[in-house]
């Protein structure tokens, strides 16, 4: 039986299974990194519905967070008044890379300017 050349084919395997991985943790990398951009977009659109309810920047609370959301790249999927503070939710992306992410903020001891 001639091994010639087996090695080569070996090695040619390998260097593509190394290509696989290498693109499969690129890709699961940049996901974690646009579902923490969607998060900290939705925060802080929070943070300025929040922002507006007590008089700290002008505005109403929904049309604020939906500009920052914007700005960001992100839809506004809710906006709610509960137990005063603003939860918001939003949405970016397509099919599997479709995020979703909600933030919740209020003002403690009615925060004031």
């Amino acid at each position: 039986m001639d091994q010639e050349g087996s090695a080569t084919i070996a090695l040619a395997g390998m260097a593509g299974a190394i290509v696989v991985l290498g693109v499969v943790a690129t890709s699961v990398g940049a996901h974690v990194v646009f579902e923490r951009h969607v998060a900290h977009a939705v925060d802080a659109a929070a943070l300025a519905a929040a922002d507006v309810s007590v008089g700290v920047i002008p505005g109403e609370p929904c049309s604020v967070a939906r500009n920052v959301l914007e700005r960001n790249g992100v839809v506004l999927e809710s906006c709610e008044y509960w137990r005063e503070s603003w939860v918001i939710g939003g949405r970016a992306g397509a099919g599997l890379l479709d995020v979703h992410a909600t933030a919740r903020a209020g003002v403690v001891d009615g925060g004031g300017k």
